[in-house]
């Protein structure tokens, strides 16, 4: 009888690595549905009349109530800002409000002309920590050049869900297209309820934004921002292995190429430079929520427009007199609004592509040869392979040769545990008169 063990030698083990990509393609409708986006309002600001709102949103592949929906993206805002001495540096939406230096080096700004701005400052730090190891620290595209110019002093913060990305994104794969000027629309195919110039506004009736983005009269064309060179031009940081994202315009017989954000491979983070991408003196025009703030009647978003009342904890912007640039949005508006404006005015509705990249899974695979030589397993300790007697009943005369099929091989270690299986897909005979190899791959 043959034993029921064979040792393994180092000669028959082997190690490799393989990877596997996958094509993710993420459309426009899903980032500008509002259905698709959860929000987690937590956030409370205000004495008066206070308004609430998320720190960062989640995008859905469909409606996120749905227990078949599968979460894609999570979008956040910051802004990049740091106590040097008794001065603040930063961001141009921080520097312009002057805020004073609080206790612990904690800033303090005018709740009449900004909301949520330590939040936001915030939000920018944590990913600063996550992804340079440094709170402190700031994002620069491209990354190796720290010129001040090159700093990202406002940030749009993508982070792939790890269902999308898997190991990590494919250098050199991705891409994302949206608007990045919103003033080529043709405003007087606009609807009044959506307050004219900028393609979108906060309703009266419910907590949406509706867009202009979808007008046949548009002229403007989205910009596409890839990791051009992320194959070839990439860096290793706290955080991984990181690329730069160039925007990309059409310009006659050439294209220009601009760096205006990063991309963490490994961890699926993109972080776009809202300065260089969008137009900061645009007009912006609409509705937000605002903290402490009073009702106001017959504002007048366009001229010869309908009035309309605002009710408290709402705010106006650029209406017809008071005109207010993006930046001043961004300073005014709490993160929720900042990411539905994100959301649902830059991207169509639509199922065009917004968003396209590969992911990789990294298989490490350790495979195992498990040789019999004719000698060894031609027996079974099954107690149905012999009768009351001893014979084996799988053969007709004692003379006959034994044989096994072998249905399983077992992996034990040196204590003679069972730490892995393997099925084969059908039975193998084996009989004193074959040498068998079973190749076993272990993969994780």
């Amino acid at each position: 009888m043959a034993s029921r063990f064979k040792n393994i030698t180092s000669t028959d083990v082997k190690v490799e690595k393989s990877r596997l990509n996958q094509l993710i393609d993420i459309i426009s409708l899903d980032i500008s549905s509002v259905s698709n986006r959860k929000k987690y309002p937590s956030f409370v600001t205000g004495l008066v009349t206070p308004v609430t709102s998320s720190l960062f949103q989640t995008i859905y592949d469909q409606d996120y109530t749905y227990q078949s929906s599968n979460a894609m993206l999570d979008v956040a805002f910051g802004v990049y800002a740091n106590v040097t001495g008794s001065s603040v540096v930063g961001s141009e939406l921080v520097t312009e409000l002057s805020p004073t230096i609080g206790d612990g080096n904690k800033l303090v700004f005018s709740t009449t002309t900004s909301t949520m701005m330590r939040e936001k400052i915030n939000v920018y730090k944590q990913y600063a920590q996550a992804l340079l190891g440094n709170a402190d620290s700031a994002f620069y595209s491209p990354f190796e050049d720290t010129t001040e110019s090159n700093r990202i002093d406002e940030a749009i913060f993508i982070n792939v869900k790890r269902l999308f990305k898997r190991d990590n994104i494919y250098k050199g794969s991705f891409g994302i297209k949206f608007f990045d000027e919103l003033t080529g629309f043709d405003t007087a195919a606009c609807p009044d309820t959506q307050h004219g110039s900028v393609g979108w506004s906060k309703k009266l009736t419910g907590n949406l934004f509706s867009t202009s983005n979808n007008s046949t009269n548009t002229t403007n064309q989205p910009v596409m921002l890839i990791d051009k060179d992320g194959s070839t031009n990439f860096r290793i940081g706290y955080a991984g292995e990181i690329g730069s994202l160039y925007k990309t315009v059409d310009s006659g017989a050439n294209y220009i190429s601009t760096p205006c954000g990063l991309i963490f491979y490994d961890a699926g983070i993109v972080v776009l430079d809202v300065k260089k991408i969008f137009n900061s003196n645009e007009s912006v025009t609409g509705i937000i929520d605002f903290p402490d703030s009073l009702a106001v009647n017959n504002v007048v978003f366009k001229t010869g427009g309908t009035t309309h009342n605002i009710p408290v904890g709402k705010r106006a912007i650029g209406n017809s007199g008071s005109p207010i640039n993006f930046y001043g949005f961004l300073k005014l508006a709490t993160l929720d609004d900042i990411i539905d404006h994100f959301c649902m005015s830059r991207f169509s509705s639509n199922l065009t592509t917004a968003i396209a990249f590969q992911n990789e899974t990294i298989v490490n695979s350790t495979i195992y040869y498990c040789n019999a030589s004719p000698d060894d397993f031609n027996y079974s300790t099954n107690p149905t392979y012999t009768d009351s007697t001893g014979k084996i009943v799988v053969v007709e005369d004692t003379n006959d040769i034994p044989f096994t099929y072998i249905t399983t091989v077992g992996l034990y270690n040196t204590a003679s545990e069972l730490i892995a299986v393997a099925k084969l897909s059908r039975p193998v005979e084996k009989n004193p008169l074959h040498n068998l190899s079973i190749r076993v791959r272990l993969d994780y």
